[in-house]
């Protein structure tokens, strides 16, 4: 290779890669110095650069490494609980469509990097820090986001004493709050309070129109 047009590379990207300067000459080809985005330096041939065989210092196939890794362990827990409630989570803190956004990702409430990129870290954290099938996660400031200093593991009274106007409860393996499964029903929120106060199963208490009877009861309160 010879002539000025190989140092056209210079200052284009390829990948992860920007080419910085023209290296030496090798078996008739021409190597470039390279910068990668993660910040090491490579020497990469320059048919390799234009054809696309080398995007990166070695680091791109390394991450699509621990990507699958990733993407194969969240499909391995993607039925248990704990994955619900970190689904959830994510739902109602990034989700826009979700019915729970709005009392939670509108008013700024979102997760920390750790978490929100990988579900074993939330895992690791919920396994050492109290989690049981019975606890539910609960941010002590509710302003705060979902991150280690601001949340723990409680029992439904626990919970439902720190955010008495915004209660969650779970049904089928999903958490939301009373106000999100009265948007999702059409049952009055009221109406799913006094259900609950009474005795109601959560099932029956967010599933039976209002008007039907339970229990030999007819129950028609309103909202």
């Amino acid at each position: 290779m010879s002539g000025r047009k190989p140092l056209q590379l210079i200052g284009k990207t390829f990948g992860r890669l920007t080419v910085i300067d023209q290296a030496e000459n090798k078996n008739g080809f021409t190597y470039w110095k390279c910068r990668c985005s993660c910040g090491n330096s490579v020497v990469v041939k320059g048919v390799n650069l234009k054809f696309g065989t080398t995007k990166s210092c070695g680091c791109l196939n390394r991450d699509v490494v621990i990507q699958r890794n990733k993407d194969n362990a969240d499909g391995k827990y993607r039925n248990s609980r704990l994955y619900r409630i970190y689904y959830g989570m994510r739902t109602r803190c990034y989700n826009k469509d979700d019915v729970g956004y709005k009392a939670y990702g509108s008013r700024g409430i979102t997760i920390c990097d750790e978490w929100l990129n990988d579900f074993l870290v939330f895992q690791d954290w919920a396994l050492k820090n109290g989690y049981q099938d019975n606890l539910s996660i609960d941010r002590i400031n509710n302003d705060g986001n979902y991150e280690p200093s601001n949340c723990r593991w409680v029992d439904g009274k626990t919970q439902s004493n720190n955010r008495r106007s915004n209660r969650i409860i779970e049904y089928n393996g999903e958490e939301r709050t009373v106000a999100e499964w009265s948007a999702l029903t059409g049952i009055g929120r009221n109406i799913i309070y006094s259900r609950l106060r009474e005795g109601w199963s959560v099932k029956d208490a967010i599933t039976i129109p209002v008007g039907k009877y339970h229990g030999g009861v007819q129950h028609s309160h309103l909202d």
